[in-house]
C-alpha cells in the first residue's frame, strides 16, 4: 500500500512475518523463523544460543513496514523482549493476525488454518515448524484482508478507531490496513461513535446503545 491524498503513507508491504518455538518451563527460545514478505527472505534458528541468530533477524527487519504475526502480541513479542530488549524489530508496527480473527471471521473465529484458537496455534503438516507457521501466518492475514473488505462501512469504521489507539505507533500498520480497506483516513471520536449508533440501531435498546457509543470510541 502506498499513500494518497486521502490515506497516510504508511505501507503494508515489506511485513516481516515471525514465528517463536519457546520451552513450556523455561521459556527459552527453542527456534525461530522470520520471512520478509516483500523479498522472500528468511532467517531460521534451531538450537542453543540464539544471539546471533537474533541479531541476523533484527537485520532482515531492516526497510520492513511492520512485525506480523499469529499470537504475535502475546506470545512472540514479549518472548523476544525478554531475550534481546535492544532488538530493533521490537519497535516496528504490529499485526496479530490471532486478534484479527474474529474481525474477519465473527462467525468462525478459528479459520481454516487455526488449530487452536485459545492459545493461537495454527494448522500445520509438521510440528515444531516456525518457518512454515511464519508463512502461514501471511497466508491468514491475506485471506483476513479479503474477508474485511466484505464487512459493513460502519463496522470497518468502529473497528477501525476502536483497534488503532496508538496509530502513529504500534498501531500504524493496522491504522493503514484500515485505511486501505475503507478508502478513508482514521475516523474521529464523532464519526466513530455515529458508526457505533447506526450499526446498533434497530438491533439494541436505544438507551443502551447510546451508552455503548458514547463510552466506546
Amino acid at each position: 500500500m502506498t499513500g494518497t491524498a486521502d490515506t497516510p503513507g504508511a505501507r503494508l508491504d515489506g511485513l516481516l512475518s515471525l514465528d517463536l518455538e519457546v520451552g513450556r518451563e523455561d521459556r527459552r527460545i527453542r527456534a525461530f523463523a522470520g520471512v520478509r514478505a516483500d523479498t522472500g527472505r528468511r532467517v531460521l534458528f534451531r538450537g542453543r544460543g540464539p544471539s546471533a541468530a537474533l541479531a541476523e533477524l533484527d537485520g532482515l527487519a531492516d526497510g520492513a513496514s511492520a512485525v506480523l504475526g499469529h499470537n504475535l502480541i502475546a506470545h512472540d513479542l514479549p518472548c523476544l523482549t525478554a531475550a534481546k530488549p535492544g532488538l530493533r524489530l521490537l519497535k516496528l508496527p504490529a499485526v496479530d493476525t490471532l486478534r484479527l480473527s474474529p474481525l474477519a471471521f465473527p462467525r468462525n473465529p478459528y479459520h481454516r488454518l487455526v488449530k487452536h484458537y485459545q492459545d493461537g496455534r495454527l494448522t500445520r503438516r509438521q510440528k515444531n515448524d516456525p518457518e512454515l507457521d511464519a508463512r502461514l501466518a501471511l497466508e491468514v492475514f491475506d485471506e483476513q484482508r479479503r474477508a474485511l473488505r466484505c464487512a459493513e462501512p460502519d463496522l470497518l469504521a468502529a473497528w477501525h478507531r476502536l483497534v488503532t489507539p496508538d496509530p502513529d505507533g504500534r498501531d500504524r500498520a493496522l491504522d493503514a490496513l484500515f485505511c486501505e480497506l475503507r478508502g478513508a483516513r482514521r475516523p474521529d471520536d464523532a464519526e466513530a461513535r455515529a458508526a457505533i449508533g447506526r450499526r446498533l440501531d434497530g438491533i439494541a435498546c436505544a438507551a443502551h446503545a447510546r451508552r455503548v457509543a458514547a463510552g466506546a470510541a
